[in-house]
């Protein structure tokens, strides 16, 4: 717990200097613990945007001074991540009652929506991420910064040191190895080694 909460303050001791890879891992925090809680409460369209939202309001508190004990970070961004989804409920009763379906045949939620989906959904994305964490490290920077963060390649080679054939051939080989990571004979195998 204490190596927990001094990571905390460490976080936010960066996002407070301006340092980004505070944010950083504010982010995947975020990601990682705040996704489950918005995916099961709030349209799919809206996850992004509301985590979006969360990871502002929790940087605008910290630079702001508001967070009074840093190591406390993560139920401050479990407090503002409740408040936004009960912001988001309320906003959508308030479209229900105060918006009159035309035609008058209630709309009905698309199959990619429903509960099963976001489960499907949520389960891939836990895939995808296990996958990653399997990767070299810089094999996975480059495929989040890329695919995640959509950096330009430019920017990526120019902060990772990396020429365009270097960049092209790594990131080639990191989502060869992906694949071969995500294919379940590999996960057979590599459960038996």
């Amino acid at each position: 717990m204490v190596d927990t909460c001094a990571h905390w303050a460490d976080v936010v001791a960066k996002i407070r200097s301006g340092d980004d890879a505070g944010m950083q891992d504010l982010y995947v925090a975020l990601s990682e613990g705040s996704y489950a809680g918005l995916i099961r409460n709030v349209d799919v369209q809206s996850v992004e945007d509301r985590l979006h939202e969360i990871l502002v309001i929790v940087i605008e508190a910290i630079r702001g001074g508001e967070l009074r004990d840093p190591r406390r970070l993560m139920g401050f961004v479990r407090t503002v991540t409740r408040r936004r989804v009960a912001a988001h409920i309320r906003s959508a009763v308030f479209q229900r009652r105060h918006f009159v379906v035309a035609g008058g045949v209630e709309p009905a939620a698309p199959f990619d929506q429903s509960p099963e989906a976001r489960v499907a959904q949520h389960e891939r994305l836990a895939g995808a991420m296990q996958v990653l964490r399997r990767l070299r490290a810089r094999d996975r920077e480059i495929l989040e910064r890329f695919y995640l963060w959509e950096q330009p390649p430019a920017q990526i080679c120019s902060e990772m040191r990396l020429t365009a054939t270097q960049f092209r051939l790594y990131k080639s080989r990191a989502i060869a190895r992906c694949f071969d990571l995500a294919r379940p004979t590999a996960r057979a195998e590599s459960r038996g080694a």
